[in-house]
């Protein structure tokens, strides 16, 4: 029952509660919650009890717990299985050994990463950050017709990520085209997408999500400083472990309505409602030709649309473009 009672204190930042309180919301005797406090504390949990002021939590374990992650979660599908690992090269890695074992056994699972050796990003580029900065995850679903769903999962993940961040921390997430979150034009977070067929009904998808969550400008590398930041930069410092839980049922929230015609439109609304890049100048590469317009909308597919400098309009795939610079 500690867990229960760890999430109930995560959840007040800081605020204290009573004793009471506390063991009513997990569900234990006095002597039980103190018991519950005891095995915090011993896990490496800071709380302090006054017997007027109440209980409070001061500081929590810098590494992720999949027990804590997983405890009462609400979700269907993604989530219903968490890892937690120290230290890999990719999640999406280890999410793709996991299919291995079928979608009886694997689909849902849910694998966190403290650290990321050669954390893989969109066209090839890494994803890096120091150790228990981030909120570093990989899930695996498997989908009918995947290899074709790609922009669609895309596009659900980054409102789902976008979303569960305003859950926990108060902020206005934007989606930069295709798979960025961006805070004042400021990437906070990324989304990669990979599928494989499988030559079945269904293939498997794995869709890796990245959130900075306690980085300073000094931890971003010099050529990327003013264009990444962390939710730290700009509010509280989120909570980890409660961002974690939030993504996930996000994820599984988006999921579950992503074969429906009526939820897929209303993902498309919602995105584009988000999208930093409409209405801006952008100059985009596809193959070796590179071209120049204004974002005027997304297409169904998550292609972006732009009126180019002789008028005409013109669609370019996500998968296949690459965009060269953003003004505005």
């Amino acid at each position: 029952m500690d867990l229960e009672v760890s999430l109930a204190l995560r959840r007040r930042r800081g605020q204290p509660v009573s004793a009471d309180q506390l063991a009513a919301e997990a569900g234990l005797s006095p002597r039980g919650l103190t018991g519950a406090l005891e095995v915090l504390v011993g896990r490496g949990f800071a709380i302090e009890a006054h017997p007027l002021g109440g209980i409070r939590l001061l500081g929590v374990p810098e590494r992720l717990d999949e027990k804590e992650i997983a405890c009462r979660l609400v979700v269907s599908r993604i989530g219903r299985t968490v890892r937690t690992v120290e230290e890999t090269v990719s999640t999406n890695d280890l999410a793709w050994q996991a299919a291995a074992d079928g979608p009886a056994r694997a689909d849902g699972l849910a694998v966190f990463a403290e650290h990321q050796s050669a954390g893989r990003g969109r066209r090839g580029n890494r994803w890096l950050a120091p150790p228990h900065s981030s909120v570093l995850c990989s899930v695996l679903v498997w989908m009918p017709d995947a290899p074709s769903q790609g922009g669609l999962v895309t596009r659900a993940a980054a409102l789902a990520v976008a979303e569960a961040i305003e859950d926990q921390c108060r902020l206005s997430v934007g989606i930069k085209w295709p798979n960025d979150l961006v805070i004042d034009d400021r990437k906070v977070a990324g989304i990669l997408v990979e599928s494989r067929p499988a030559g079945e009904a269904s293939s498997p998808v794995v869709i890796g999500v990245g959130v900075n969550c306690g980085q300073q400008d000094v931890d971003f590398p010099p050529e990327i400083r003013p264009h990444a930041a962390s939710l730290a930069m700009f509010a509280e410092q989120a909570d980890r472990t409660l961002l974690a839980r939030a993504i996930l049922a996000r994820l599984d929230r988006v999921a579950s309505g992503i074969q429906d015609e009526a939820q897929v439109a209303e993902i498309r609304r919602l995105v584009a409602q988000r999208c930093r890049t409409i209405g801006r100048r952008i100059s985009v590469r596809e193959g070796e030709i590179a071209y120049t317009g204004q974002v005027v909308d997304l297409d169904p597919d998550y292609g972006i649309v732009l009126r180019l400098a002789d008028g005409g309009i013109r669609s370019f795939d996500a998968l296949t473009t690459h965009v060269v610079s953003l003004e505005g």
